[in-house]
């Protein structure tokens, strides 16, 4: 077997294995996925193949609270009817394992953003919609019976997304960075706290996937899969539905999405809903502008540091990140009239640093850029198709 796995950790695999499928099993090979040495794809005798996740015997905190936490998500999900999630086969939380559905090879919607061509990425963008959509639907009139899966799996996890703690932790952080550079803050904390208040207000309560990005979905045949639900929790799914608008707050693969890209996802999710029998209605539109000006106030620890100094991330650097995120502030609030005074705290945060960093350019996908536009970059780590 090799360092990828244990014995103990290979007999209980093909323990559960025998469990899932009525037979028994050999586990062949097992190889760790991306370097991750906690993620490890199965290969079997019959030739077959699954990936289990694991808890080393040096995991605690965190690491625990994370295998829980996905450990509960993926059986919550795989009583879906349509599977968007890998279908779990089973755990072992004495062995400190769980096994999955491998979703085999494909493409993720990175690799359709950084090396396809416009029509497939924009075809597999509705699908990644389309995917979110269908499991918030599933997720959002069963918000008790996850919640008691959590509560077993993941005693102890914080049920919100993070987010929401991290606004609360980083506002003061963000107002000092406004006040620092001479901009008006008058009444905006007033709003920041308005932000949790409109999303535990929302009817939108279901499963938030919470890392939602272009690498965590799996494409084939026009349908797509999503995976890796480590940071899942129970709350307003427009944490979700808005990555595509910020765009992918917490994703290496980020770029520049142009409204008449993302106007087609945006309306095949709420096309999903609809059929399902879930009126949006306008507080969906301020509860994105909460969402969006959430993200901004998150980042305020980082901001601070942004002003002496950019840094690398995947695609691009920070600050264009941080520019796009505002604009996406103020385009959606603008239109809905919520969180007026942040919103001009935010168009005035992006005329400043815009000026401040003259030059600055947000990266075009290379399938939606425009001519001369520069490019996101593929790092070399990145292997498309993986």
């Amino acid at each position: 077997m090799g360092p990828a796995l244990s014995v103990a950790e290979t007999q209980a695999a093909e323990t559960l294995l025998a469990n899932a499928w009525g037979g028994r099993t050999k586990v062949r090979s097992a190889e760790t996925i991306w370097d991750r040495r906690h993620v490890v794809r199965l290969r079997l005798e019959d030739d077959r193949s699954v990936v289990l996740k694991r808890l080393g015997d040096q995991d605690h905190g965190p690491r625990a609270r994370d295998f829980g936490v996905e450990l509960a998500a993926l059986e919550f999900l795989s009583a879906m009817p349509v599977p968007v999630a890998p279908r779990l086969l089973g755990a072992d939380t004495q062995a400190g394992i769980l096994l999955m559905e491998d979703l085999g090879p494909g493409a993720s919607l990175a690799d359709s953003l950084l090396a396809g061509e416009r029509e497939r990425a924009q075809a597999d963008l509705v699908a990644y919609a389309q995917a979110l959509a269908s499991l918030h639907v599933w997720s959002m009139g069963r918000v008790d019976e996850l919640a008691a899966l959590r509560a077993r799996h993941a005693p102890g996890a914080e049920v919100s997304p993070g987010w929401v703690g991290a606004i609360e932790r980083s506002k003061e952080s963000f107002l000092a960075v406004a006040t620092a550079l001479g901009l008006a803050v008058g009444g905006v904390a007033d709003e920041i706290d308005e932000i949790g208040a409109i999303l535990s207000a929302a009817s939108y309560r279901g499963l938030v996937h919470g890392d939602a990005c272009p690498d965590n979905v799996r494409l084939r045949e026009g349908a797509c899969r999503i995976f890796d639900f480590e940071t899942a929790s129970v709350g307003s799914v427009v944490f979700d539905a808005a990555y595509l608008l910020a765009p992918f707050p917490s994703c290496w693969c980020f770029a520049r999405l142009p409204s008449a890209v993302t106007a087609p996802a945006v309306a095949a999710y709420r096309a999903r809903l609809k059929v399902a029998g879930i009126d949006l209605g306008p507080d969906w539109d301020t509860a994105t502008a909460a969402v969006l000006a959430g993200w901004l106030v998150a980042r305020g620890r980082g901001m601070a540091r942004l002003l002496e100094e950019d840094r690398d991330w995947g695609t691009t650097t920070m600050r264009p990140r941080l520019l796009a995120w505002l604009r996406s502030f103020v385009d959606q609030a603008g239109g809905t009239g919520a969180l007026p005074r942040l919103q001009v705290l935010a168009g005035a945060l992006h005329d400043h640093l815009s000026l401040r960093w003259p030059g600055l350019a947000i990266p075009d996908y290379p399938a939606f850029a425009r001519p001369g536009s520069a490019l996101a970059r593929q790092p070399g780590w990145w292997h498309p198709g993986l």
